[in-house]
This record gives C-alpha cells, sequence and structure tokens, in this order.
C-alpha cells in the first residue's frame, strides 16, 4: 500500500454480502488501480465484504473474523490491533486474481436467462 491509500471500514448495517446474500460483519472500500489496455492507469474504488462463509479458510480473513468473533464477548483491546487485521485483509483481497472460471460460469447464467445478450 501507499501512504496515501486510505480504508474505509463500514460496520453497523452493513448490507448483505455482495457474494452469497448472507450475513456480512463489516464492509471496506479502498483504492483500486489497474492499467488499461492502452497503458493509462485507472484510479477507483473496491469494496468488500467480510463474510464467515465466504471468507473462512482465507488465512487474513480468518484472523480478522476470529477477533470480531471475541469482540462480541469482549471489548477489543485496541483500534490499532483491529486496524492492523484490516490492513493484513484488504491487502490480502487487493492481490486476488479474477477467478476465470467463476466469472465465465457466471456469464453463461445470465446469458441463460436473458440478462445478456
Amino acid at each position: 500500500m501507499t501512504d496515501g491509500d486510505e480504508i474505509a471500514v463500514r460496520v453497523e448495517e452493513v448490507p448483505p454480502c455482495a457474494r452469497c446474500g448472507g450475513a456480512a460483519l463489516l464492509r471496506v472500500r479502498f483504492g483500486h488501480s489497474w492499467t488499461n489496455i492502452s497503458g493509462h492507469s485507472v484510479e477507483g474504488f473496491r469494496e468488500a465484504d467480510l463474510c464467515p462463509a465466504c471468507d473462512s479458510g482465507d488465512g487474513s480473513a480468518d484472523d480478522l473474523l476470529a477477533l470480531l468473533t471475541v469482540a462480541e464477548e469482549t471489548p477489543v483491546l485496541s483500534v490499532a490491533d483491529f486496524g492492523g487485521h484490516v490492513v493484513a485483509w484488504v491487502e490480502a483481497v487487493r492481490q486476488r486474481g479474477v477467478d476465470i472460471s467463476r466469472l465465465r460460469s457466471e456469464e453463461h447464467a445470465h446469458r441463460l436467462h436473458g440478462e445478456l445478450p
């Protein structure tokens, strides 16, 4: 991450998980950039949900899920501890690539239902 990166964390009134529709524990919004086909940088943002059903088994997500589970029973020890786990999880999310197989199957499903030409 660069010094200018900001991560906005939403922990209250979190919408359902965008992947499965289940209960997300938090939603983050963070800067995202990529190089387009003509070689120019495109700046924007991404959002990601932390969902126990979808993210369980991912190391950085498991650490954050465990912290949030404990936080329900006892107060979080420090904001820095929580922030450190969020930053680690966001960095893992930031590094994920596109699952081409899943993308193609979702595209196929949308075409079958007439949602795409």
